[in-house]
């Protein structure tokens, strides 16, 4: 699916040669004499853009050592105007022309440089119905109190969903229950058009009139964030105005948990991204960031995206239940993403119901009712699989366990949920099956630890986001830097970055046509 949104970017079509060492730190040659610098404070795609086609105008994310330095001060070094400010992590945008992008590096009071890239969703593959996903994690015990906790439905807790928008009409939402906004300035209101959005907020908080489809906290407060255009399409400096708003009013609806059922399409360390500040920002501030880890199972560079990627986040894998609220026949969806971030974290945390998920439709003229009209049951409901639907079912676990207990960190929140999963057959990694109930349990003996200690935070020093890049990003073997491919061509050469894709500074149709995202990559020919 599309969940991008057209954006000025830059022509990096070719494919990079193997890493260098060199005198003074890593280097890096490419062809056509090219040389990236990973102690340069740029990301490697606007280095190699500023030697490759200079003139090309792109839009930037740049990151501020501090508040106090002058954003306008940074633009006229480079004979610019500032976008837009973000000044909850010390950024701003800019459009320039890739030759001045090194020079703008050297302004005092620039952190860190980034492409201001898309992000893309990780909802694919609608398929048959289920709605069996609640019993298969011990929900129904939980929302009744039936088994010695307290009857929890999420009521007091507040859940942004930062996605497409929702249809805030349908008879499954509350006014009670569900707040609208719109951040995004090329979108004409808070409404859904895409359907994405409105499959999300569901599986937190909807509840059919008939009782036959229920989130997992249908009583609490998502405030639906639309960060996308009507079409869908969104980048990262749309993303982090959607964490600003959730950082500026989350004392106001008592904002606790945020769902991010998307990933950045361009690879980069946490500890150098934008979006992970902005995320890590929410975290310090008692806002449980839950983020899917994305759909390209087991490929090398599976779990590179942020935000998924950053270790502080709760990052939520697929869970293929079969349809059944028995355990002994679930399996890891074969699309989930997992493996190593560039950075050396294993991802996903957890695992939650993400195959064969029916959740609310936003309309039949959506673009996902539109494009699955075979999907769509009980003519206001579609079923959609990935680990976009993974994520709002462990959001709204997350609620029903703050609503029993306030006080507990977004940390203590991970903690619980990662100690108490349970294991499901076949399974290879550390990730197991959230447990509600077992981590109510847990909370209720009181024996509470602490998850994310030891860890490296996003820009606490620029030696380790070099590292990162090196390492992960670039098709790095973690720990051994001398031994590192970069840019290897099966990712990003033509396979991916072709000319249709770059042309004219915009993602026009050549990107999504046939040749990469169309039905042989995202439809259920290929997952389901």
């Amino acid at each position: 699916m599309k969940f991008l949104r057209r954006s000025a970017l830059l022509p990096l079509i070719m494919s990079l040669a193997v890493l260098l060492p060199g005198a003074g730190g890593i280097s890096a040659s490419a062809s056509g004499g090219i040389n990236l610098d990973p102690n340069v404070p740029v990301h490697p795609y606007l280095q190699y853009g500023a030697q490759a086609d200079p003139a090309s105008v792109v839009r930037v994310i740049v990151q501020k050592t501090s508040s106090s330095v002058q954003s306008s001060l940074i633009a006229l070094a480079v004979q610019t105007n500032v976008v837009e400010e973000f000044p909850f992590i010390n950024a701003l945008t800019l459009e320039v022309p890739l030759g001045l992008v090194p020079i703008l590096a050297k302004v005092p009071g620039v952190k860190y440089i980034t492409v201001d890239g898309p992000v893309k969703g990780q909802s694919i593959d609608p398929t048959t119905l289920s709605t069996t996903y609640e019993a298969a994690i011990g929900l129904p015990e939980v929302w009744n109190g039936s088994a010695g906790t307290p009857a929890l439905t999420g009521a007091g807790i507040g859940v942004a969903v930062l996605d497409t928008g929702v249809n805030a009409s349908l008879p499954d939402f509350s006014s009670n229950t569900l707040v609208a906004v719109n951040v995004n300035p090329n979108a004409s209101g808070p409404q859904d058009n895409y359907g994405h959005g409105t499959h999300v907020v569901g599986l937190i908080n909807g509840r059919d009139p008939q009782g036959r489809y229920i989130g997992v906290a249908p009583d609490a407060r998502v405030v639906s964030v639309k960060i996308s255009d009507d079409a869908g399409y969104t980048t990262e400096s749309d993303l982090i105005r959607g964490l600003q708003w959730v950082y500026a009013n989350h004392g106001t609806y008592n904002l606790r948990a945020v769902n991010l059922s998307l990933s950045s399409a361009i690879p980069t360390s946490y500890l150098v991204s934008p979006v992970a500040a902005a995320t890590e920002r929410l975290w310090r501030s008692g806002v449980v960031v839950v983020a899917a880890s994305g759909n390209q199972g087991s490929a090398h560079d599976a779990t590179w995206a942020v935000p998924g990627a950053d270790p502080y986040v709760l990052t939520v894998g697929a869970l293929d239940h079969n349809q059944t609220a028995a355990s002994g026949d679930d399996s890891l969806a074969t699309f989930s993403s997992r493996g190593k971030t560039q950075d050396g974290v294993y991802k996903p945390d957890v695992v939650a119901p993400g195959r064969k998920i029916v959740a609310p439709l936003a309309g039949t003229g959506s673009t996902l009712g539109q494009s699955y009209p075979d999907r769509i049951t009980d003519g206001r409901y579609i079923r959609l699989s990935g680990t976009s639907m993974a994520a709002p079912i462990t959001a709204g676990t997350v609620a029903l366990l703050l609503q029993a207990y306030p006080n507990l960190s977004p940390d203590q929140v991970k903690w619980l949920l990662t100690s108490t999963d349970r294991t499901y057959y076949g399974q290879s990694d550390s990730a197991g099956v959230i447990d509600p109930l077992a981590a109510l349990k847990r909370a209720a003996a009181g024996r509470v630890g602490s998850a994310n200690q030891g860890l490296t935070p996003n820009g606490s020093s620029l030696l380790a986001p070099v590292f990162g890049l090196v390492q992960g990003l670039l098709g790095a073997v973690v720990g051994l830097v001398t031994d590192l491919l970069y840019w290897d061509s099966g990712y990003w050469g033509n396979t991916y970055y072709t000319a249709g894709h770059w042309d004219t500074g915009h993602w026009d149709t050549g990107h999504w046509d046939s040749g990469h995202w169309d039905s042989g990559h995202w439809d259920g020919g290929h997952w389901d």
